[in-house]
């Protein structure tokens, strides 16, 4: 039950990610060997840092279990836990990537947007998947 519930919540904020802002200069950051197409592996990097970044508060680079742990729940103290890997109380940006690629975050995004399967986003397929679910992006 509580996999189910936190893959929930990564499915929820992927499109968020993606949705809130992905212009062709976004997709370009993300495409961090400029080919054009984003890798299962750019599109995990760029989920983790958007999720990273918005809730490093203080921008320090570091996630606490208060910075994590918004809302207080019980799964959300799981979560925090499962990505810091060293048990030091803080999850570093390292430490969100390492879960980000072995629990492959962007997997059910790359599965429902490339429509060619070919293993990678062009940002007409992103742009066609967005528009698709919550209207155009731009």
């Amino acid at each position: 039950m509580k996999k189910t519930y936190l893959t929930l919540i990564a499915l929820a904020t992927m499109p968020l990610a993606f949705a809130a802002g992905q212009t062709p200069e976004r997709f370009a950051k993300a495409d961090t060997n400029h080919d054009k197409f984003l890798s299962l592996d750019e599109a995990n990097a760029f989920l983790v840092n958007e999720i990273f970044s918005a809730r490093d508060k203080n921008h320090d680079g570091k996630l606490t279990k208060a910075e994590w742990n918004v809302s207080k729940d019980s799964a959300q103290v799981e979560a925090f836990r499962v990505r810091d890997a060293n048990a030091d109380g803080v999850v570093t940006m390292d430490e969100a990537l390492a879960y980000g690629r072995k629990k492959g975050m962007a997997k059910e995004l790359m599965k429902a947007a490339d429509k060619n399967k070919d293993g990678k986003l062009s940002y007409d397929e992103l742009k066609a998947y967005y528009a698709s679910k919550e209207g155009p992006v731009r």
